[in-house]
């Protein structure tokens, strides 16, 4: 996929001329309050095809999942006319419908999810011609109360903001992005080099896939962003922290994309704000893994096995786990024998009396 991009230029936060035409979302400034758990969130999306390309390949959902809280999540597809466009939309349909229909905990449902939008997408590449080569990014979030669980395959991106600190949460998955971790290219080199639109993890291009999937403690207050490369790559950190902090969610997502659009656009330009006015904590049906600020990789095939690893790095609450944790299990066997020669010595009283 083609992504050429120029370097944005300085300025203040632009005044919207239109409202771009979301790509299949809830109404505008969406709210919600899932049943009985305290936490409000309100929330905006705008997408946008772009000042280059004639179609917009970006889908995006925002709204409650029964059961397994808030939804944010943003697919920027590739492959040409037409094919980018029907992998992001059917991902993200896919990945809400098996998310909402799903009997896991939601770090498994939403590693079901990415799986069964994987296989779906791949499917139909594979059955039409015309399909062949088809492949989305995924980045999905959910808010579960106290616990937001972000989802990700490809480059686009989700960020927090917190107490005016703007957090990137997910890692780029793509060929400059790689470079950087390694050391042989830096942010600015990336921003600028020919091959910065190469990813290298998709949905729907294999029957494989890395799926990345992070926790995060979500507090009153907490704005997140979900955006495809059409933003991230124009708009500066510093912008976005001024447009998030400073908007409503809807606005701030319709500033985000005109402001991509001021300069220039040459992809599609979504993005998903996501307000936590308030938050109520419940008891969760699973366990959050002990490094919380690292995503778990794993490789999600056709198979259980990337299910399994998720299923282990967010294992279900159960009355034999607490027992396992508790500080006293590792010190069972001295316990359990010296109850075992209490209840000799009483018996032995109990037969000489």
């Amino acid at each position: 996929m083609d992504r050429s991009a120029r370097t944005p230029a300085p300025g203040s936060v632009p005044r919207v001329e239109r409202t771009p035409t979301p790509a299949g979302a809830p109404p505008p400034e969406a709210a919600a309050t899932p049943a009985g758990s305290g936490t409000t969130i309100v929330a905006g999306g705008a997408s946008d095809a772009g000042r280059v390309r004639a179609i917009n390949q970006d889908a995006y959902w925002l709204g409650e999942v029964p059961g397994k809280g808030f939804l944010a999540v943003v697919a920027d597809g590739m492959g040409g006319h037409q094919t980018g466009e029907v992998a992001s939309r059917q991902a993200v349909e896919v990945f809400r419908t098996t998310l909402k229909s799903s009997r896991a905990h939601v770090p498994a449902a939403m590693a079901r999810a990415a799986q069964t939008a994987n296989l779906d997408v791949h499917a139909a590449a594979t059955a039409n011609p015309e399909n062949h080569g088809m492949g989305t990014t995924l980045t999905a979030l959910v808010v579960d109360d106290q616990v937001g669980l972000i989802g990700h395959v490809g480059d686009s991106r989700a960020y927090r903001l917190r107490d005016g600190v703007l957090a990137q949460l997910t890692h780029d998955h793509s060929w400059v992005a790689d470079r950087v971790r390694q050391g042989l290219l830096t942010a600015d080199e990336a921003r600028r080099h020919r091959w910065r639109n190469v990813i290298t993890n998709a949905l729907g291009a294999t029957e494989s896939f890395r799926l990345d999937l992070g926790a995060t403690e979500v507090r009153p207050g907490d704005r997140f962003l979900l955006c495809s490369d059409g933003v991230s790559m124009l708009v500066s950190e510093g912008l976005i922290r001024q447009i998030v902090s400073d908007h409503p969610p809807q606005a701030a997502a319709d500033l985000l994309v005109a402001e991509s659009n001021d300069r220039g656009a040459p992809d599609n330009v979504t993005a998903l704000v996501v307000h936590v006015q308030d938050v109520g904590s419940r008891p969760k049906r699973y366990e959050l893994p002990d490094e919380i600020d690292e995503p778990t990789s794993v490789e999600v095939r056709g198979t259980q096995s990337g299910i399994r690893e998720v299923e282990a790095a967010f294992p279900a609450r159960s009355p034999l786990r607490a027992l396992r944790n508790h500080a006293w299990y590792p010190y069972r066997g001295w316990i359990v024998g010296s109850l075992y020669l209490v209840l000799l010595f009483l018996v032995f009283s109990l037969w000489r009396g």
